[in-house]
């Protein structure tokens, strides 16, 4: 046969020749890492991810409160944070966690240049956030309250603290104006230092705010005693804004 003449005197050496020999920890190491180094490094990546996963939840801060914002336009996120700190002058530790939060949900309608999808997700957070009683106090302008007014019916309670039925359309008699609340009139943003929203911009557009309280006599949230104990700390977080009574920091 044509391969055993091939081979014939070879010596073994010669034989076996193709074979790799791996003689030293440094070779075996070396081929390990060609062998398996994608599979350490999607390992490395996939444990990234969860530990990032776990440290998010493990690290988020809950609010103590959370106030829905209707209006027609997005505030910048560095007024909204600035505004965000000064509801917490009059905000409690209701949680227990140390921290006082107070976070403000946008959502924006009644823009004509705004993008039809982001109008839908803010939609869709603001049914979800009151069907989860999130927000009981709401800031809003004009534009934004009427671009919602049909799923509005009900949800407020009348300045007197009585329920606004849903056939009701006296929604001005379920809102104040934003320059009666003694902690929010002179709020102007100054401290976010934007060249575009400066503090006569913000405390301007500010001014055209409402404020409302939502109801919750006949919904999902009246059996619900940590929600109902929720609407009572905000009516006294309402209150407060209302007569600029800051409560002292601990």
């Amino acid at each position: 046969m044509a391969r055993e003449r091939y081979l014939v005197g070879a010596g073994e050496d010669t034989i076996h020749s193709g074979v790799i020999e791996l003689k030293t920890a440094k070779d075996k190491r070396a081929n390990w890492w060609y062998y398996h180094k994608k599979h350490l490094f999607v390992g490395i990546l996939v444990g990234a991810i969860v530990v990032s996963m776990i440290y998010s939840i493990v690290s988020k801060v809950e609010p103590d409160y959370t106030i829905g914002m209707i209006t027609s336009y997005s505030l910048p996120g560095a007024v909204q944070e600035e505004l965000e700190q000064t509801l917490t002058a009059y905000a409690d530790d209701r949680n227990g966690d140390g921290r006082v939060v107070v976070q403000v949900n946008s959502y924006v309608f009644g823009s004509e240049t705004a993008d039809p999808q982001a109008v839908q997700a803010s939609y869709a957070r603001f049914a979800g956030d009151v069907t989860m009683g999130s927000c009981m106090i709401y800031f809003h302008d004009e534009a934004g309250f009427s671009a919602l007014r049909g799923d509005l019916a009900g949800l407020f309670q009348y300045n007197d603290g009585s329920p606004m039925p849903e056939e009701a359309k006296d929604f001005e008699n379920a809102m104040r104006p934003w320059e009666e609340f003694a902690a929010l009139k002179d709020f102007n943003g100054q401290g976010s230092e934007l060249v575009n929203w400066t503090p006569e911009i913000v405390q301007e557009l500010c001014s055209r705010l409402r404020v409302s309280v939502r109801t919750t006599v006949d919904t999902n949230l009246e059996g619900d005693e940590k929600k109902m104990a929720y609407f009572e700390d905000s009516l006294a977080l309402y209150q407060r804004l209302l007569e600029g009574e800051a409560l002292a920091a601990e």
